[in-house]
């Protein structure tokens, strides 16, 4: 009888802390990146009545139940859109390394802000916004070496902002490479970011033009070092001195600015077509592009500039060099690279969100707030890598998405019942047991 009472001791114990975790689920169903606990119970230990025997059955009666363990529901939540680019959220597995001073900790909740600091201080352009939590915990990754902060840079609204100064691309790219897993930091977005601006080094002319006494023109745009576009014409006027075979043009090479207001440099030459009206020789072979040299290529025989009677006039033309942009916009792609999107049209990786990973994923202590941090249990953090050792996120990153809880609230309703019917039941126990042990004293009296 006394054993019936304290088992149902334990059992209401047990089963008070299960309902516990049960509750904490339920309270969490909403929360972004929760991850759900599992209450699992083992029997306390056992009293042995007498030996076994020869008999083929244990003799021992059990004594209550314990609280084993309390283990973590890794599966992924649902996905809930949002409107933020700073909003993440991982499909599969995986976690974010969020940092505060020295101590690390990792979460899956994605709901991310910024934090603005100035680099340099009192530079008001030298602000960068740090990616965090909204508890102020900053989200570790890589970030790439590819920019630099110029302060004597013309960001083009000087008037407005009422300094000079930016970060610059020095190095576009599409890629970024995660660094090892020790040397994560944080992640920071220059808040005024410029694309270089790239010169124009060749122009290439296409067109044909007709032996009709006529004078033709073909243009090409080309950007200056300073990030200006300006005109490059060829004007072609038919040479009054012709050679024996083929026709010859003169040609009038101008750069100016796009307005036609200011002329940077003017040649004269000729260009020779042969008797079939492919291009032989043309002795303008480059022109200055307000201090910058750009080779002009009317390409040879037939794959550039031609000339043939019976086709009509056409010109076209083909120029490298692009112009300098400032920052419109950050995205986030789902292998976790940032990329700054700018005015020209041009994109840059700046850096790299880090997907951490872990041998055993319940071994991690959960500490609130949705964060965990490493055990010896789960491991220290490392990051998967490819068939080349090269490391990966191992997982998408959704930009503009919150994993919700991954506790179901139907799930959480009906192991609420199952506590509460386990909890009477031992409730029950205690009180048959008493009644059992209160009989037991009258029959002594």
């Amino acid at each position: 009888m006394n054993q019936a009472y304290y088992s149902g001791i334990s059992g209401v114990m047990t089963y008070q802390l299960g309902m516990d975790v049960v509750a904490d689920n339920v309270a969490n169903v909403n929360t972004v990146g929760y991850k759900g606990s599992t209450a699992e119970f083992a029997d306390l230990f056992t009293n042995a009545l007498g030996s076994a025997g020869k008999t083929p059955t244990s003799n021992d009666i059990g004594i209550g139940s314990r609280l084993q363990s309390t283990t973590t529901q890794m599966q992924n939540g649902s996905l809930l859109a949002s409107e933020r680019f700073n909003d993440l959220a991982i499909s599969g597995n995986g976690w974010f390394g969020i940092v505060s001073g020295e101590a690390m900790s990792y979460t899956r909740a994605g709901n991310f802000v910024f934090d603005e600091v100035q680099k340099t201080a009192g530079d008001v352009n030298s602000s960068v916004a740090r990616l965090t939590t909204t508890e102020g915990k900053y989200v570790t990754g890589t970030m790439l070496t590819n920019y630099s902060y110029n302060g004597s840079f013309d960001y083009g609204d000087k008037t407005i902002n009422g300094a000079i100064g930016a970060y610059v691309v020095n190095d576009p790219t599409n890629e970024a490479d995660l660094k090892g897993v020790d040397a994560q930091e944080m992640l920071e977005f220059p808040t005024r970011l410029a694309y270089p601006v790239e010169p124009t080094t060749k122009a290439q002319f296409f067109g044909n033009l007709p032996p009709d006494n006529q004078i033709h023109t073909i243009s090409a745009d080309v950007i200056s070092g300073t990030n200006e576009r300006n005109r490059l014409k060829l004007t072609f006027t038919q040479s009054a001195v012709q050679p024996s075979t083929g026709i010859a043009w003169d040609v009038v090479a101008t750069v100016t600015s796009n307005d036609g207001s200011q002329v940077y440099s003017t040649k004269n030459g000729q260009a020779i077509f042969d008797g079939s009206g492919g291009l032989s020789s043309c002795d303008i072979t480059s022109m200055d592009n307000d201090g910058t040299s750009v080779a002009v290529d009317l390409g040879n025989s037939f794959n550039g500039v031609i000339s043939i009677d019976g086709l009509a006039a056409s010109g076209s033309s083909r120029s490298d060099g692009v112009s300098g942009g400032t920052l419109t916009k950050y995205g986030i792609n789902p292998n976790g690279v940032i990329v700054a999107d700018f005015s020209n049209g041009r994109q840059s990786a700046i850096g790299r969100i880090a997907v951490y990973h872990f041998r055993n994923d319940q071994g991690l202590n959960r500490i609130g707030n949705t964060e965990f941090q490493d055990s010896s249990g789960s491991g220290k953090p490392l990051f998967w890598t490819d068939a080349s050792g090269n490391p990966i996120s191992g997982a998408i990153i959704n930009s503009g998405q919150l994993e919700n809880s991954n506790v179901r609230l139907d799930v959480g309703l009906t192991d609420m019942i199952i506590m509460q019917r386990a909890y009477q039941a031992n409730a029950k126990t205690i009180t048959t047991g008493d009644e059992l042990i209160q009989k037991a004293l009258q029959m002594h009296r």
